[in-house]
């Protein structure tokens, strides 16, 4: 049986899905798109993870560089399945509003301050559980940053923008240290 174009643009599919995923947790490699459309975008791609493991640099995607993505893609799955989902916010119809004092605004100050080290218009804040003036202030140019009207409350839709910023920047510096960690290994041997 021939190969047909759609089994071809589904396995580039494939490809194009595993470079993004992988590329999530190793920034250097670059963000594909799947189109299914084998382009110099994808081949630069297939080019910075052969660098990136050890493979010849072809920008093709042989046997070797087939089954290293596959199971690099595997591995990077499952380590962002490891990590379970914290969900302190009670629901859609739950806010944080200047005064309150809970564990929940102990866990928002602590991605405020996170978020803060990324973001010269956060300014960081105490941990101390009370949703006070520069928490709420914190949060206002947060809402700015996000493009949302800067209420100063923390409803479901601030509090996932927030989350969604704190894990990326999170994830970043645990690269960095990860990498930092590796050098360090690296110069003692």
């Amino acid at each position: 049986m021939a190969y047909t174009e759609e089994e071809k643009k589904a396995h580039i599919s494939e490809i194009q899905k595993y470079l993004r995923t992988i590329s999530q947790a190793n920034g250097n490699i670059p963000t594909v798109i799947p189109t299914g459309v084998y382009d110099d975008k994808t081949a630069e791609a297939v080019r910075a993870f052969q660098k990136e493991y050890g493979l010849p640099v072809t920008g093709t995607v042989d046997r070797a560089t087939w089954e290293l993505l596959f199971e690099v893609y595997l591995a990077v799955q499952e380590y962002f399945a490891e990590s379970a989902a914290i969900t302190p916010f009670p629901d859609s119809a739950y806010s944080i509003s200047e005064g309150e004092k809970n564990y929940t605004v102990y866990i928002l100050q602590a991605m405020l301050n996170t978020i803060a080290e990324y973001y010269s218009n956060v300014d960081s804040v105490t941990v101390d559980g009370v949703y006070g003036k520069k928490t709420a202030d914190a949060v206002k140019n947060m809402q700015t940053v996000t493009g949302e009207s800067n209420s100063g409350e923390v409803d479901y839709k601030t509090w996932n923008k927030l989350a969604r910023m704190y894990n990326f920047h999170s994830m970043q510096y645990a690269k960095k240290c990860e990498e930092e960690k590796t050098a360090a290994m690296e110069k003692t041997q």
